[in-house]
């Protein structure tokens, strides 16, 4: 690898760090107007887009460890955002969903979210298309030499 791909990766991975804090940021600034945090507003959007979900999946699907998950369920729990129901299918599994309540608060923070990014809207589709794909094969190679490196 020539010098100039080496600085160009670490440029990379330096963007990859800026925009992942302006969206921490921003989904901050965004959460806290909304009564909740950043992690509770992904929550939300993770129920609604996979309903009567378990908390093990929910966790997996989240990046995120079992007992932190856990403990995010139980404040939206409490703040009467989401319920936890037993499937009649299946009396002894618990399942989470939104309560309507969550459901507008996640529509309402959707729709700040969408007005907050509506700045990118004139990136060029191609480029974007590009990137996302950029962006995969990244991850994939990262995955793999992480993957290898715990089977050492």
């Amino acid at each position: 690898m020539n010098t100039n791909t080496e600085i160009e990766l670490h440029e990379i991975v330096d963007s990859f760090r800026e925009v992942k804090q302006l969206f921490f940021q921003l989904m901050s600034e965004m959460s806290c107007r909304f009564g909740v945090t950043g992690i509770q507003l992904m929550t939300l959007k993770a129920l609604r887009d996979r309903p009567e979900i378990g908390l093990g999946e929910l966790a997996e699907h989240m990046r995120l460890v079992s007992s932190t998950v856990s403990g995010v369920i139980d404040r939206l729990v409490k703040a009467e955002l989401v319920s936890r129901e037993r499937p009649n299918h299946n009396r002894r599994s618990i399942v989470l969903k939104l309560s309507p309540k969550g459901m507008q608060v996640l529509e309402e923070a959707d729709a700040a979210y969408r007005k907050y990014l509506s700045g990118l809207n004139d990136l060029d589709p191609e480029e974007v298309r590009a990137m996302l794909g950029v962006h995969r094969k990244i991850i994939k190679k990262l995955e793999e030499v992480r993957d290898e490196n715990h089977h050492e």
